[in-house]
């Protein structure tokens, strides 16, 4: 009898390795190998020569590999000890790259260490996450309360205004997009989200007048009208379109179109890149692309539903808002229908820090799934 009860425990013990979410998995290759490709296309693609942007976009894929797959060997719930931490560091690294980071186009944003560039505010995404998560956790029976609503604020608040000053207008919509997401999953009271949203009026009135600089306004009014200043601002939003409009049903293949070519279409490997997947691979490889993204989407959901604790799931729900906003916003931005504010779009969008940063988020993710299903969740 005893024989048989050990042989039944060995045969129900779960293997880590085959406790992933085998389908995002391949989803995540593909869209990254998806991502390289367009990105080498983007870059010119001469002679089938691989220039600098593809090989350090892939080693921040492996890298971002390596780091997803030893997160999610970890229980998730070891994160909430260093929450705290990994919080007051990133809010650190920000103070820091304000004082003495590389100024590009207007934004200091980077610390640059030789070819390697890293971008504090995409850590510091994940570090508030984590702290919020462990924030509402701890008190997810008092989330009602108007003094822990107003402290999720400033724990958001902190690490927004100071991306904000960079300036980096399109990471800050995606830390608003990170709270709203988190917030309206605990048990905080309507009222609160209401009144916010009647604050959020005004406010958006003051941030016109007195914080958003000439060229951030010009950018948002030329978003929606870019004929107003088409040699300037709205350049890119109209190559944007006519680079859509003109691939047709399957594109012009991996060199792109006219647009592309002849570089019209400018940022082509970050901010527009899905204008120039779509010139490469026409109507059916954007919608296969937006399909792709979804079905990722679905399976980020599907471990919001499976976490059985407060932390694991606001950790989901914190990633999978995080993962949609950047998502929604970049190809909107590419179709004309969202501001353009220079998110990435992630996996495809060259930009390493981000790149790895987005693996490691999904590393939470599949540690989540697998403790779950660990206790047959």
């Amino acid at each position: 009898m005893a024989s048989i009860a050990g042989m039944r425990a060995v045969r129900a013990r779960p293997r880590t390795a085959t406790q992933f979410d085998p389908f995002m998995v391949v989803l995540i290759v593909v869209l990254n190998i998806f991502g390289l490709v367009t990105i080498w296309s983007a870059s010119g693609a001469e002679d089938g020569i691989i220039g600098q942007e593809v090989t350090r976009q892939a080693f921040y894929f492996v890298a971002g590999l390596i780091a997803m797959f030893s997160l999610a060997s970890i229980n998730y719930k070891y994160l909430k000890s260093f929450a705290a931490i990994a919080y007051v560091g990133s809010v650190g690294l920000l103070f820091t790259v304000l004082a003495i980071g590389e100024t590009i186009s207007g934004s200091t944003r980077w610390f640059f260490l030789g070819p390697i560039s890293f971008q504090p505010s995409e850590l510091a995404k994940i570090a508030t996450i984590i702290a919020l998560a462990a924030f509402i956790s701890e008190r997810r029976h008092e989330m009602d309360r108007l003094s822990n609503f107003l402290i999720s604020i400033g724990i958001v608040a902190v690490p927004m205004g100071l991306v904000f000053m960079q300036p980096d207008l399109g990471t800050t919509g995606v830390f608003a997009a990170i709270w709203l997401g988190m917030i309206v999953m605990s048990s905080t009271r309507l009222l609160y989200l209401v009144g916010l949203a009647l604050l959020a009026i005004p406010g958006v009135a003051f941030a016109w007048l007195r914080l958003l600089h000439d060229y951030q306004k010009d950018r948002l009014m030329v978003s929606f009208d870019p004929d107003r200043d088409y040699l300037g601002q709205g350049y890119n939003i109209i190559q944007a379109r006519i680079t859509i409009g003109s691939a047709g049903w399957f594109g012009h293949g991996l060199h792109g179109g006219s647009q592309s070519e002849f570089n019209l279409l400018k940022v082509s490997e970050t901010d527009f890149i899905f204008a120039h997947a779509m010139s490469m691979f026409g109507f059916v490889g954007g919608i296969a692309l937006f399909l792709a993204f979804m079905l990722l989407f679905w399976r980020m959901l599907r471990a919001v539903t499976i976490a059985h604790d407060t932390f694991g799931q606001q950790l989901a729900i914190g990633i999978t808002s995080m993962f949609f906003f950047q998502t929604f916003v970049n190809i909107g931005m590419n179709l004309g229908i969202m501001p353009v504010t220079g998110i990435p779009l992630p996996f495809i969008s060259l930009g390493g820090t981000a790149l790895f940063f987005v693996l490691v988020s999904f590393g939470i993710i599949q540690s989540i799934i697998i403790n779950h299903r660990k206790l047959g969740f």
